[in-house]
């Protein structure tokens, strides 16, 4: 029997799905990795998230983490009307903890993507482009594209794929969600085009621009030094509290 058994999406093909699981950043003994669509088993304790995935986490808790004997929400995507709902009420009912990626939502710990903690954002290179474009590969279908400015697609194969080229600009101007998080963290200057709220819920969110209009806003990008230390800081202060559930 597993530990812990690490519960994020893993079929799908976006990069920031594939790191935002804690289980690849921190130490909470043996333990294994299964997608939401699989049952968690015998097991001390099931980690959910992170991601977008407040339902997927209600479902699980309920149907899929019956024999768990703990589990804990860790960094998920979480609205305040999600928090109002009677889903996440059954989710608490279930959850020994609960964290949210969303800064401000009552209750609930703040805790950024677990992705935060990964070493890959240490120390980026010089950028090589002023501006590089990093696009939802499932979003991207009203975005304009401009010749002189490179791109990529968050369905590549792994995070340090996406982060070298992040780091590749001094600008990074994206649809991605991760995209954003990670250029921040890396200290580039960020133009959001988001295409649903949950963009908006960063400490302090970068500037917006359309998908047709954002060569006209550029230069209104803005980096946000602090954000990678805050986010370690409370991911760790989250780990300590898993691990004294033990203790319990």
């Amino acid at each position: 029997m597993a530990d812990t058994v690490f519960v994020h999406r893993r079929a799908h093909r976006n990069v920031g799905d594939h790191a935002c699981s804690p289980g690849a950043y921190v130490d909470l003994g043996p333990h294994r990795f299964v997608d939401f669509g699989a049952d968690a088993g015998a097991c001390d304790l099931a980690v959910l998230g992170g991601g977008q995935v407040f339902q997927d986490c209600v479902t699980y808790a309920i149907y899929r983490a019956a024999v768990a004997r703990r589990v804990v929400v860790w960094g998920v995507g979480l609205s305040d009307k999600d928090r109002r709902s009677l889903e996440f009420d059954i989710l608490a009912g279930r959850a020994a903890l609960i964290s949210t990626r969303n800064v401000g939502v009552t209750g609930v710990d703040y805790v950024p993507c677990a992705s935060t903690l990964s070493p890959l954002l240490d120390a980026p290179p010089a950028p090589i482009h002023d501006v590089v474009l990093f696009s939802h590969a499932k979003k991207s279908g009203d975005l304009r594209r401009d010749a002189g400015v490179p791109e990529m697609a968050n369905d590549v194969a792994s995070m340090a794929e996406a982060v070298a080229f992040l780091a590749s600009g001094a600008t990074v101007v994206t649809n991605s969600y991760h995209g954003a998080l990670w250029a921040m963290c890396l200290g580039r200057r960020v133009l959001m085009v988001p295409f649903s709220d949950k963009f908006r819920h960063f400490p302090e969110n970068p500037p917006e621009a359309g998908p047709r209009d954002w060569v006209n806003h550029v230069d209104r990008a803005e980096a946000r030094a602090d954000l990678l230390a805050d986010a370690r800081a409370r991911n760790n202060a989250f780990y300590d509290k898993v691990r004294n559930l033990s203790a319990v």
